[in-house]
């Protein structure tokens, strides 16, 4: 698509495609070329035991064109590829934005380049996300094809001019119900911002008029709170369109609107539209899909992709069909209400599938695709057990699992990404972690705090990433001579090893997959707290901000109190800042040394809050005061 929502190919090649924690390199490193070739950058890299098959990678749409260099791939998917033994190659394109056309001349040369340099693969397959889905699609509709089956994820096979013109009826529409909030159609001013302001501006327009955002929310198959970002997508796509294509492109002439409720009244009333004959022009180039296929193309995609409308989707089924092609088509769903929303495990699944049709002859079955196992270094593993289901409402997210050398375990991670995250496909933003951070523990709530804020632009936007226990007592606490302490569960003492999980495989793993920034955060409450404040102690450059409620300090008489003066005193040059709160019930004479400690010895780049709530318990503080100091400390 034109705004490729969710990052570029190479975060979601190395992210949500393929990725997996914890991947060690071959022995023998693979062979890696890039270079410049008419204008698009480009990159191949070949591993030491290549098993012959060639992984052809059509990117997602950006605006700005992509660069590689030639650092190895040491963990992500496509180390999680390489390390299988397939070879990778990747073009950056040429020209910018949408692009179907040169997108394919581009990529074929870099094929061709790929023979010519390293020998021909027994199978090539093109595998791409977004536009890059219709870019596969485009391949393989030429009779002279050199691809043995493609992939598309999520991809735009409905054509350009459906997904174009899906997103000017939606903006007409918004405009119908919502006057001049929108702004201009045609053109769209060159200055419409595209950014978390931007969003926050239209969240704040439909929230002020409930009977409309429910009529655009079931006229656009999206929940309300996501209407402000889809809008300013919808915004953004249109006007970049208008620039490449020299006019007006799309309109809603003749269109029918249908499922909002109110049809009758929104069709007699809506603005209408006529597209501009020459502009549609360059749609039809970049790209009107035929149908045509001369290989299998296997299409995933999640079954309420906001993006991806399941009507634009069977609209190429139906274009197969008529050109006599069903026999080489499949198309497969997974739950889910996301653009590019796929877990790892079905990615994976689905290029096994297309092998087994290409090398194999068997056909994947259409329909819901069956359920994928999870990924240990890129072979398949036994099946990882379902992410609790929480009763309590959050806001959007998603989950992924990393299998942890450190702990020797699989962990599930949660991830809430801030409104406008995919639209504004150039910011970055910081990192907020937390322990205790499972759907059916701490997350919904702290989620549903941060994403409130971000709306109600009383923070700056963030993404949260949540730790789901599985031995909470274990990792939380550190070594103990107490023996009370080590009788409070069947292990204790391994915080290093958490610590060490977060430090070399967590956040290079998040930084792998989200746009984050260097600005990092933690917060914990109880044994978590006591985690925050020795591992903010112990290793000061993993977090900026450290937030401790009520933590367990009394852990082993107050060793961590007793060693603090001296950690203090040893790094004066400290550039930090703390908040620990207690409860009522939790206040201890070592929460009261640890305070202590800070105020008669901390350096002055660590500055630090104390808050004595003796008006809150244990049991309430964490969801009292998550909504009130996380945005207090976590602005810049």
């Amino acid at each position: 698509m034109l705004l490729r929502l969710s990052r570029s190919l190479a975060v979601v090649m190395a992210a949500t495609l393929f990725a997996v924690s914890s991947v060690q390199a071959a022995d023998a490193p693979p062979r890696i070329l890039v270079g410049e070739q008419a204008g698009a950058a480009w990159r191949i890299d070949v591993p030491a035991d290549w098993n012959g098959n060639l992984l052809v990678f059509f990117r997602g749409n950006s605006a700005q064109k992509e660069s590689y260099d030639a650092t190895p791939y040491a963990a992500g998917g496509r180390a999680v590829m390489l390390q299988r033994g397939f070879a990778l190659a990747q073009s950056g394109y040429a020209r910018a934005d949408w692009n179907i056309a040169d997108a394919y001349a581009d990529t074929e040369w870099l094929r061709r380049h790929f023979i010519a340099t390293i020998g021909k693969p027994k199978h090539t397959y093109a595998i791409g996300q977004s536009m890059g889905g219709l870019g596969v699609a485009y391949a393989l509709e030429r009779r002279d094809t050199p691809y043995d089956g493609g992939l598309s994820l999520a991809g735009t096979l409905g054509g350009g001019d459906a997904l174009f013109e899906q997103a000017f009826v939606q903006l007409a529409a918004f405009d119908y119900y919502l006057p001049g909030v929108v702004g201009p159609l045609v053109p769209v001013p060159p200055t419409q911002a595209l950014d978390a302001a931007a969003v926050r501006a239209l969240d704040a327009a439909v929230q002020a008029k409930p009977e409309a955002a429910a009529r655009l929310a079931a006229l656009m198959s999206v929940p309300t709170q996501q209407i402000g970002e889809q809008t300013a997508i919808n915004r953004d796509l249109v006007r970049r369109l208008q620039q490449l294509a020299g006019g007006n492109a799309v309109g809603n002439a003749n269109w029918l609107y249908s499922g909002s409720g109110d049809d009758a009244a929104l069709n007699a009333g809506v603005r209408r539209y006529v597209a501009d004959a020459r502009a549609f022009e360059f749609l039809k180039r970049n790209y009107v899909p035929s149908g045509q296929l001369a290989r299998p193309l296997l299409a995933l995609q999640t079954v309420h992709d906001p993006i991806v409308s399941a009507a634009a989707t069977n609209s190429y089924a139906s274009a197969v069909q008529r050109a006599g092609r069903s026999a080489q088509f499949v198309q497969q769903y997974v739950p889910g209400e996301q653009h590019l929303g796929l877990e790892v495990g079905q990615i994976v699944a689905a290029i096994d599938a297309l092998r087994g049709w290409v090398e194999r002859g068997e056909r994947p079955v259409p329909g819901m695709q069956p359920a994928a196992a999870a990924v240990d270094g890129g072979i398949a593993a036994p099946a990882a057990a379902a992410a609790p289901v929480s009763a309590e409402p959050m806001p959007e997210h998603v989950t992924f699992t990393l299998e942890s050398a450190a702990l020797k375990e699989t962990r599930r991670i949660a991830v809430y990404t801030p409104p406008g995250y995919a639209a504004d496909t150039a910011a970055r933003y910081p990192l907020l972690v937390m322990p205790d951070g499972g759907l059916a523990e701490d997350f919904p709530h702290v989620a549903t705090a941060v994403d409130q804020a971000i709306r109600a632009g009383q923070m700056p936007a963030l993404i949260l990433a949540g730790i789901e226990n599985t031995e909470r007592r274990r990792d939380m606490t550190g070594p103990t001579e107490v023996e009370s302490d080590r009788k409070i569960a069947p292990r204790v003492g391994g915080s290093a090893a958490f610590r060490a999980f977060l430090r070399d495989e967590l956040l290079p793993q998040i930084a792998s997959r989200y746009r984050t920034t260097d600005q990092r955060a933690i917060v914990g409450e109880s044994l978590a707290g006591l985690f925050v404040l020795e591992t903010c102690s112990e290793e000061p450059q993993l977090f900026r901000t450290c937030i401790a409620l009520s933590p367990s300090v009394w852990w082993n008489h107050g060793a961590l109190v007793k060693s603090l003066p001296a950690r203090l005193a040893a790094r004066p040059d400290w550039q930090a800042r703390w908040y620990v709160a207690t409860a009522g019930d939790d206040t201890t004479p070592e929460s009261a040394g640890l305070i202590e400690a800070l105020r008669s010895g901390a350096p002055a780049g660590l500055r630090w809050q104390y808050e004595p709530r003796t008006d809150l318990r244990h049991d309430n503080i964490y969801r009292t005061l998550a909504p009130v100091v996380l945005p207090k400390l976590l602005r810049p």
